[in-house]
């Protein structure tokens, strides 16, 4: 998503990233990844079990499409450390101003997250 951050901002996006780490392993995170956007911790995971976010076997964490997306990701230098649960799924969640979810997506797998013209698109939403 770093590469997408001029069309995120060119669409009104503010990006939050959450991470349920350590704040020590956050630091080092934002740090290793270069990021710019703000990292908010939730150590008690309530955003994740709020937004269902479940924890995926290891048949998903190993599976072929994940190995060689990973891969392509240390190969570029977009991969970081593993955190504390590499068990636990992500996802996203598009909030408007107003408080009201305009997207929500609950990773299946490693890699599942939509793409940034699906996020986009749902900005315009009524």
């Amino acid at each position: 998503m770093r590469q997408e951050k001029d069309q995120f901002e060119a669409n009104g996006i503010e990006v939050k990233i959450v991470s349920f780490d350590s704040p020590k392993r956050a630091k080092s995170y934002v740090k290793e990844m270069s990021l710019s956007w703000p990292l908010l911790l939730d150590e008690e995971m309530a955003l994740y079990k709020a937004y269902g976010f479940e924890k995926g076997s290891f048949a998903k964490l190993m599976g072929p499409i994940t190995v060689l997306k990973y891969i392509k990701l240390i190969l570029l230098g977009h991969a970081g450390k593993p955190g504390k649960d590499i068990r636990q799924m992500g996802g996203n969640v598009l909030i408007d101003p107003s408080g009201t979810v305009r997207m929500h997506h609950a990773s299946i797998q490693p890699h599942d997250r939509p793409t940034v013209a699906e996020i986009v698109s749902r900005t315009n939403t009524s």
